[in-house]
């Protein structure tokens, strides 16, 4: 799963064939930035808005900030079967931002993890006025007594979405202060903590979910904020962990050994520390600035502990120049011992962000598509090539093979197409080359229209009228 931040999309891929199967846009929000995480069965991947809009997109002016903002919380299942997305509901969140999520494991499997900044609900100069608090919030929630809520009808519609208002439909959700400007939270491989970071603090923070469970059960709450229940930090909090010198920790990842790694944007560098004890292990410098990082399977309950990248901002004078935008890095790391290495350097796009490694042998890619008998639009023999007129739309029962196009087999030019000026054409092509990585193409100049057809594929491209 992947999001798209500028166009608020969220999308999925099958990793047998590393094509993208759906793509949906997310209503009610301004950029998921939470980089799709995902609960442990797929019950739900969770798209927290980086931005705060008004609901509906409809105009609000930034003088109303408070009272027409909203930073909404979508709820997107995945039918496995018929590889689409949809939106469960939504939950109005207060007109926050929010930035990087998680889902709970084991212990904590029912509840989901996202931080936030700007609780200030600044409008100019976000960067000295969204940081005037001590803290923000990280929204801690249950997704099984939410999704009760929606079964029980405690939601309202708003533009044909199931939409929770917390200060109405009370229960589920809790807030924990957290230093300010938080970058990501990340839970450990046990289900046991979760662990913050303020982007403007030098300090690491610990949370226990047990501790968050028994003070939810209490009722050990300080206030409220926009409704929802604001548990105290003292009351949660498990330890601190300050290493020294170390500035600008953001983004947290983690071994087959259950040790942090966290990345250190200001400061340069990996910090390595084990969260049961704030123990700091061993750091290594990067170049430079790192905002996210990828262990190797480093958000599952079994990380595979050999490797970890990180995903460095800015690297000047790392690279040639290529201009005024310089390449940025990714570094592989070797984790595997008590020290860790750079091993290797590689220059990317601009801020790479975010990522999963997986072991390969868990990818079991196709070599070729399976023939479709039953796809009516696909074309096995080339005898069987044909274009077919149904009024003013013509379809195209074409074939591409090495090196040529079959669109009609008995016309006197059989890879020509002529069609009157008004018709809709619809054409559908089958690659005949059942040969691995021996794929086609197929454009229309000057109308925007590409498609690619891999080894045994069958697929469709429109022309509109």
């Amino acid at each position: 799963f992947a999001t798209d931040v500028a166009n608020s999309r969220a999308a999925v891929m099958d990793l047998k064939t590393f094509t993208v199967k759906d793509m949906i846009e997310v209503p009610n929000t301004s950029g998921p930035h939470c980089a799709a995480f995902v609960t442990e069965n797929t019950e739900y991947l969770f798209l927290p808005t980086r931005f705060s809009v008004p609901l509906g997109h409809q105009y609000a002016s930034l003088d109303e900030y408070s009272e027409k903002y909203r930073g909404v919380m979508s709820a997107v299942t995945f039918d496995e079967k018929a590889q689409k997305l949809h939106i469960a509901y939504q939950v109005a969140l207060p007109p926050w931002s929010y930035d990087l999520s998680d889902a709970g494991k084991k212990i904590s499997k029912d509840w989901a993890v996202l931080t936030t900044y700007n609780t200030e609900e600044a409008t100019t100069n976000l960067e000295i006025n969204a940081s005037q608090e001590d803290r923000d919030f990280i929204v801690l929630f249950n997704w099984k007594e939410l999704e009760n809520m929606v079964k029980a009808g405690k939601y309202d519609n708003v533009g044909g979405q199931k939409m929770i208002f917390p200060e109405k439909h009370k229960g589920g959700i809790y807030l924990v202060p957290v230093a300010k400007s938080p970058h990501g939270v990340d839970v450990t491989p046990d289900g046991k903590y979760f662990i913050a970071s303020g982007k403007l603090a030098p300090l690491l923070t610990v949370f226990s979910f047990e501790k968050a469970f028994q003070a939810i059960e209490k009722k050990e709450f300080a206030g409220e904020r926009n409704g929802i229940p604001i548990l105290k930090y003292e009351s949660v909090m498990e330890r601190e962990v300050n290493p020294e010198n170390a500035l600008g920790p953001l983004h947290t990842q983690f071994d087959d050994k259950g040790m942090a790694y966290t990345t250190m944007f200001i400061s340069s560098e990996i910090v390595k520390w084990n969260p049961e004890t704030g123990e700091v292990l061993d750091r290594v410098p990067v170049q430079y600035s790192p905002g996210h990082a990828v262990a190797a399977e480093g958000d599952t309950v079994s990380p595979d502990g050999k490797y970890l990248v990180s995903l460095n901002k800015l690297a000047k004078d790392s690279y040639l120049s290529v201009g005024p935008s310089h390449p940025e890095s990714m570094q592989l790391i070797d984790i595997s011992g008590d020290k860790m290495k750079v091993i290797q350097s590689s220059p990317v796009d601009p801020e790479p962000h975010y990522g999963q490694m997986i072991k390969a042998d868990k990818i079991k890619t196709i070599e070729v598509y399976p023939k479709e008998n039953n796809n009516p639009d696909a074309v096995y023999n080339q005898k069987d090539a044909r274009i077919v007129r149904k009024g003013n739309e013509v379809h195209v029962y074409g074939i591409a093979m090495r090196s040529k196009f079959i669109f009609d087999a008995n016309a006197k030019r059989p890879d020509v197409i002529e069609v009157n000026e008004g018709d809709k054409v619809v054409i559908h092509l089958t690659n005949l080359d059942f040969d691995e990585d021996i794929t086609h193409g197929f454009a229309i100049n000057q109308y925007n229209l590409n498609m690619e057809i891999q080894p045994g594929q069958t697929n469709t491209i429109e022309l509109p009228p």
